[in-house]
């Protein structure tokens, strides 16, 4: 392998290194482009080569000999008075129905048994490699130049089936690059159409939904180009081209040296250069490094460890400090990080501010792991205290602003707290202790000292409408333009929904327990509130959007005392004084109807 910067003489770190670096950090914000070069490996022809065999085929039953340095472009030429030479062209005179076409071309993409033993036209290490790239969630978006379907096969062996647009028509209902799991971008087609991109001619232009679906890739992610030479496909040369100011590097891996076109493109986007490393080589390589960073990471070590050692002390009395000392540490990183952060923002634009959220989300992940099952599975209630103090430690970081500032800005300095309220109460409903579940909402306090405002509880201070802006978050450029009735639920309910899967099982049953949370909080605001005039209660996607009118009949039924009320209704798990609170919850019924 000779990379770009030791060609020059240059002690640059090995670009690979980077590229695994940065993979690492930011997942799923590089796309791959891979040509032929990345099949060829596990014996597939271009699809120059499939023309070329097709053409010496056609030449040998009309007669004509094939010599070894036969040339499909000049024989055409002299037998098909100027028709042109492409794939759609050559496949319609040689089977004029589809099944008839799919059975010529199967040969060339589809492995015989003998092949299949020699492990050809199936899926290679660049392949499977590519695969557990997608699995891991480092990439999301792949572009390809090949007719073959290795890579589908390769993800679908790893159980990710992906979205695969191999049409311009794909393209009108194809799910948003940013929600799929993996979309694969076949820009010259598919093997067993014959609709595919093969000519000079072809290849110089896209037909406009896939153009602009390619300068959205070219635009929104780094790009990682494998086994592609830009010799023969103009139209994308041309949108690389194009790109006039990309977000994230570009990466260009080859086994031979760079032409023309590619070292134009190089120069153009000052790409990392890495050559003399094939496909297989390469994607196995870039994972193998990501693995080795993840022995490095922190997250994902400490979190397990630390979930281990909160169900070891939970039971145990004599561990309580230990269990409080276990979420100190997370508390006074993310204290420590607010009392950083500015309070004037760099921008208003969507993605700066989608960039601060999810930062804030990010360092809170082993915290909400950690509160979410500690409140699941304190089932004598030891720790409320615990939890509550939690909640009012990271509401008590939000620091008093000083000279200028941003109220939103300002404002997102509790939304840590606010997420860990929600895994909280979220907790405390999925055990089926409402009773917990007003304890957070009313017991952790704080006050606005920039205000005449006494203390105040935590359901009012971390009400959703004063921490979270909702035309803002309707910027967001994860929404992908969609503007939601109640973007501040669906919010929350997107950020914690990796938290509580595996505590709850299944995405309906999630969503269920999200609604249930937020129609509990809407009724102990609408009841404890201390601001209702100015911040009504917030019932949610639950209310708001509707499922309130389809299901009012069931709760309704559920809060008149019935025997179900153990299950769907308030409960402290026993008959405890805390339940005459919970009754006139309960009573509070009638009133949340205007929000239906």
């Amino acid at each position: 392998m000779i990379d770009a910067d030791a060609a020059t003489g240059s002690k640059a770190l090995d670009s690979r290194i980077s590229l695994a670096t940065s993979m690492h950090a930011q997942p799923g914000v590089y796309a791959l482009l891979v040509g032929s070069g990345t099949s060829t490996g596990a014996g597939v022809p271009t699809g120059w080569g499939v023309v070329t065999a097709l053409v010496a085929k056609v030449a040998a039953a009309s007669g004509d000999e094939v010599p070894a340095d036969f040339d499909a472009n000049v024989w055409w030429g002299k037998h098909r008075d100027g028709e042109p030479l492409g794939y759609s062209d050559l496949l319609a005179s040689l089977a004029s129905t589809p099944a008839a076409r799919r059975a010529i071309l199967a040969s060339f993409f589809e492995p015989s048994e003998e092949e299949r033993q020699q492990s050809m036209k199936v899926p290679g290490a660049a392949h499977r490699a590519i695969a557990a790239l997608v699995a891991r969630g480092a990439v999301r978006v792949i572009v390809t130049t090949n007719f073959d379907r290795l890579i589908e096969q390769a993800l679908e062996a790893e159980g990710v089936f992906p979205q695969v647009i191999a049409t311009p028509s794909a393209i009108d209902g194809m799910e948003p690059l940013a929600h799929a799991r993996c979309t694969v971008i076949k820009l010259h087609g598919d093997y067993a159409r014959i609709d595919q991109l093969n000519t000079v001619e072809e290849l110089s232009h896209y037909p406009e939904p896939l153009k602009g679906l390619l300068e959205r890739v070219l635009d929104e992610y780094g790009l990682v180009v494998n086994g592609w030479s830009g010799d023969w496909d103009h139209a994308l040369v041309t949108a690389i081209e194009g790109i006039r100011s990309r977000r994230y590097p570009l990466y260009w891996s080859s086994f031979e040296s760079l032409g023309s076109p590619a070292r134009r493109l190089v120069a153009q986007h000052r790409a990392h250069v890495i050559v003399g490393v094939s496909a297989d080589q390469f994607f196995p390589d870039i994972l193998s490094r990501l693995g080795a960073l993840d022995s490095l990471a922190d997250p994902p070590l400490t979190r397990a460890m630390a979930i281990a050692r909160l169900k070891r002390a939970l039971p145990d009395p004599i561990k309580h400090i230990e269990l409080r000392d276990l979420l100190d540490v997370e508390v006074q990183r993310l204290r420590a990080y607010l009392a950083d952060r500015p309070q004037l923002a760099p921008g208003t634009d969507g993605q700066t501010l989608q960039d601060a959220h999810d930062e804030i989300r990010q360092r809170c992940g082993t915290l909400l792991h950690l509160v979410a099952q500690g409140v699941y599975l304190d089932r004598d209630r030891q720790h409320i205290a615990v939890w509550t103090a939690v909640i009012e430690q990271l509401m008590r970081a939000r620091r008093q602003p000083d000279g200028q500032f941003h109220p939103f800005w300002v404002a997102l300095h509790h939304y840590p707290a606010l997420l860990v309220l929600k895994a909280a109460s979220l907790s405390a409903v999925a055990a089926r202790r409402d009773d917990v579940l007003l304890r957070l909402l009313r017991e952790p306090t704080w006050r606005d000292r920039t205000s005449s405002e006494q203390e105040a509880a935590a359901l009012d201070v971390l009400h959703v409408y004063r921490v979270l802006d909702h035309d803002l978050i309707n910027d967001f450029p994860r929404w992908n333009g969609t503007r939601w009735l109640y973007p501040r639920s669906r919010l929350l309910k997107d950020e914690l929904r990796e938290v509580f899967l595996p505590l709850i099982g299944d995405e309906e049953s999630y969503q269920q327990l999200f609604h249930r949370t937020e129609y509990r909080v809407a009724l102990a605001q609408m009841r404890f509130g201390t601001s209702a005039s100015s911040y009504r209660p917030a019932p949610g996607e639950f209310i708001g959007e509707g499922q309130w009118r389809h299901n009012r009949l069931a709760w309704e039924a559920d809060f008149r005392g019935h025997a179900d009320r153990e299950v769907w209704g308030w409960s402290t798990g026993d008959d405890g004084p805390f339940d005459q609170t919970l009754k006139e919850l309960a009573e509070d019924l009638g009133r949340s109807r205007r929000w239906g």
